[in-house]
């Protein structure tokens, strides 16, 4: 499926950022300033490539059908599970703008700290939940929904990727991945977050 597989593109680019997220985060605890231009690269990424550009698909195409059509658990699954995960993510981007905002006018330790917590809580909670969604929620949609709704999901994926292409999105936010994959390197001792 055009989608799913678009979606599961997506996440191992998201899955390659949130390593470099780590790492960063590492950076600071062994006694590195924090960049703040490099953090608020991350929230650019987090807000516009892995929220705008896939959480918006999946939200838009694929969870409201999934609610739509598949009862009980298509609702609890979806309501309950992936976008209440979707708003603590959005939350943690949050806390991390915060934080960088109180550490431009004040680098204070406790600052560092709430950096450091909000930016690592955004990576592992996005890394399961991505999980989730690779294991659980795609299988269950190519199993549950049927093929003439995935083929209408596909054909809205596809127009939206189109668009987003043509405005250069998926290839902006490549390279900023590759550049600070370069610049910091990728923590990849990511413990079993399922």
């Amino acid at each position: 499926m055009y989608c799913i597989e678009t979606m599961e593109k997506e996440h191992a680019n998201i899955l390659e950022l949130l390593k470099v997220v780590r790492s960063m985060c590492c950076q600071i605890i062994e006694g590195e300033k924090a960049d703040v231009e490099d953090f608020r690269k991350i929230i650019d990424f987090a807000r516009n490539y892995s929220d705008r550009q896939h959480h918006g698909k999946e939200e838009k195409f694929l969870f409201n059908e999934m609610e739509a059509q598949l009862g009980a658990m298509g609702q609890n699954l979806i309501r309950y599970g992936m976008l209440v995960e979707h708003e603590l993510c959005r939350a943690h981007i949050h806390d991390l703008e915060s934080a960088l905002n109180l550490y431009e006018k004040d680098p204070k330790t406790i600052y560092k700290m709430d950096i450091i917590e909000a930016a690592n809580g955004y990576a592992t909670m996005l890394t399961r939940h991505i999980k989730k969604e690779n294991a659980v929620v795609y299988p269950f949609a190519e199993r549950s929904l049927t093929q003439e709704l995935l083929k209408e999901i596909d054909v809205k994926v596809e127009t939206f990727e189109t668009e987003t292409a043509a405005q250069g999105i998926q290839k902006k936010y490549c390279a900023m991945i590759e550049e600070l994959a370069a610049k910091y390197g990728q923590m990849d001792d990511q413990h079993d977050l399922m």
